[in-house]
Parts: C-alpha cells; structure tokens; sequence
C-alpha cells in the first residue's frame, strides 16, 4: 500500500473509531452467545459431540520474521498470537481485495531459543496453491513452508463441555487448538498428529465426519470450496460476522477494499443457507426468511448444481438480481444472494441442478447474524 493511501486508511479508521467499536459491542458474539451456545438446528449435533474434520490440509511456517510477515499476508490480527495461545480464523486476499483463501492460524509450541512458528490450516484442495500464493511474497524474509498435511489430523468439538481450558482430559490433547468463532457457540478444533486418537470422553459422542459439513450449512457457515476464488468480497463471504477480519490492524494484501467496503457500511449480497427442494415439490414461502431456517434431510439424495450455477429469480426479466450457488449436500446448501431478495417472501429462486432438472431454492437468514 503507498504512503498516501496508507494515510487514508488511518484517517478514515482514527474518525470511525468509536463507531467500530460500537459496532464490535453489538455483535451477538458478546451478547447472546451463552444462549445461542445451544441452539443447535439438528437433534443429532446436540449435546457434546466431536468427529474428524474432513477433507482439510496443514502448512507448517516458520522463521524469525514469521509473525511480521504474517500480518502483512492476512486479514486478521497476528499479534493476537504472536506470543503463543490459541490459533484464529482469517483469510488470504488477492491485491484487488477478493478472497482466495480462508484459514486457520496456529501457534506451534516451540522451546524457548526456537524461531516463531505457526500451522495454517485451510481446505485440503487449496493446499499446495495457497503455498504457492505465501512462497510469492516471500522474497528475502527469513520465512519458510513445507506441506505437513499428512502429519496431522483437524478435529472439532461441540456441546456444553466442550470448553477446553475447563476439560482436563481434553486440554492434556489439546495443544494446538482455536475457538472456532464463525459461528457464536460453534465449539473448538485442535490439530492432532495423525499417529495419535482422539480419546473420546465418556459423555462426548463422535459423529461421522459428514455431519461437520451438514451442521456448519445448517448455520449458514461457509469454508473452502464454498468460496468463489479470486471474485468473492471479504464481507460478502461473511468473514465480518465470522470474526475473520481485525479492521483496526495495519496493512495487509487486499486491505484497500475491505476497509473501504466496511466504511461504506454497503454489503449488497451475502453467502446465506438455502433448503433445495425438487421443483414438483413446491411449497408456500414462509412470511419472513428470518425465522424459516432450513433442515436437513439426509433420506434426500439430490443431484446438486455445481459451485457457481445461477441461482435465479423464477420469471425475472434481467439478471442483475441473480445468486450463486455455492455447494450443498443433501437438500441443504449454501449460495450469494442479494440480501435484499431474500426478504421478500413473495420471491421464488430456482436453480437447474447438475441433471438438467430444476430446483427450487429457498434461502433464509442466520439467526445468530446481528440485526440491521
């Protein structure tokens, strides 16, 4: 970022300060957490639960000029874990400011007289591009990266108990660990080695590894492929109510349109959860998409759109309101509305599926997501 630009940025946060932090107080993460800890939009995902996370990969970075390099590449706040602690949710952006990758950062613990070093987890297929992305800016920084994907399994746990500073025999597992903050209530994940089980609680359950992927939809959480690489807005993506992105920390790859996005305070699409239904199965739209969340059926085997597949408004004359469908499983899914469509109920959205058949698709809004 140049000096004059930079100067902008700082400005424009120093004047909008209290209005971020009124912003940050607001957010149901601080206010309604305790509450919405157990509302869980499936019977099977209640009470304490763990399972494998599937299909992710690991990158292992170190150096002494690490964390500095870091702060510089990622949307988030490096100097949060600098010193060691728990791991956070961020994204990797394109210089015009679009997403191409989201992760998780962990601190590794090292001894005392080793150089910094961090685990970035992110979607198995992204691994070997995201390296390649990091390796381009690496240069002469006293950084480097190696792929330990197979060293290490991801797993994620949920439920009342799932607390780990407060859960002895997990905590003792437990050494490479984050909240999962996407979701207020959405649990913990930890990085074990692929050598090692997971000793499983007697009052834990471990669940297949599929229902990670059914319950995060069910909360309106996208990850991975779920993103439109190179093409999709930070908070478009929802990165902003994931706690994926520290708006008052320094410059970093893609920041100009991001803040400038935040300050404008306009955000005219969002990833939100959608119910898939064949199109003979057409039923009323509920009055108001706040309170009409989805449910899954996991009898329903649809052939789902492929990633990218137009959502469309059903007899509209232009395209400019169109979605994206963004991936699913079973007859729930996830795509890029315009927010402004799905408060309509009279509005019906369908989609043509990968057998050429169409669908209907119903999107509703997160309830956890805080209120305009």
């Amino acid at each position: 970022m140049n000096s004059g630009l930079s100067r902008i940025v700082f400005r424009l946060g120093k004047l909008n300060s209290t209005r971020l932090r009124g912003c940050f107080k607001s957010h149901p993460f601080s206010t309604n957490a305790a509450a919405l800890q157990t509302q869980e939009k499936d019977p099977l995902h209640e009470g304490n639960n763990l399972l494998k996370t599937p299909s992710r990969g690991v990158l292992e970075i170190y150096g002494d000029d690490t964390v500095k390099f870091l702060q510089g590449m990622i949307t988030n706040n490096m100097t949060r874990i600098a010193s060691g602690g728990e791991g956070l949710f961020t994204a990797f952006l394109a210089p015009n400011g679009r997403v191409l990758y989201d992760a998780f950062v962990y601190p590794k613990p090292q001894g005392t007289d080793t150089s910094p070093m961090f685990l970035i987890e992110c979607s198995a297929e992204a691994t070997r591009d995201l390296m390649r992305h990091i390796k381009k800016y690496i240069l002469r920084s006293k950084v480097k990266i190696q792929d330990v994907s197979e060293e290490y399994h991801v797993w994620s746990l949920w439920g009342p108990k799932s607390d780990l500073t407060e859960n002895r025999v997990l905590e003792e597992v437990a050494k490479i660990r984050c909240k999962d903050t996407r979701y207020p209530g959405f649990g913990s994940r930890v990085l074990l080695p692929a050598d090692k089980a997971f000793p499983v609680p007697p009052d834990f359950k471990e669940l297949p590894s599929e229902e990670y992927t059914i319950r995060r939809i069910l909360h309106g959480v996208p990850e991975g492929s779920d993103f439109f690489v190179g093409s999709s807005l930070p908070l478009e993506s929802n990165f902003d109510y994931m706690n994926g992105i520290d708006f008052r920390k320094g410059c970093y790859v893609g920041q100009e349109l991001t803040i400038r996005t935040h300050h404008t305070g306009v955000v005219r699409k969002r990833i939100v959860p959608v119910q898939i239904t064949p199109e003979a199965d057409l039923s009323t739209a509920p009055s108001s998409p706040d309170l009409a969340q989805i449910q899954v059926d996991r009898d329903v085997k649809l052939a789902l759109a492929q990633p990218g597949q137009d959502v469309v408004i059903d007899g509209a004359k232009t395209s400019r309101n169109n979605g994206k469908f963004c991936g699913g499983i079973h007859n729930i899914g996830l795509a890029l509305i315009r927010l402004e469509t799905v408060r309509k109920p009279d509005i019906r959205f369908i989609m043509r599926a990968s057998d050429d058949k169409l669908m209907n698709v119903r999107p509703t809004i997160p309830t956890w997501w805080p209120l305009d």
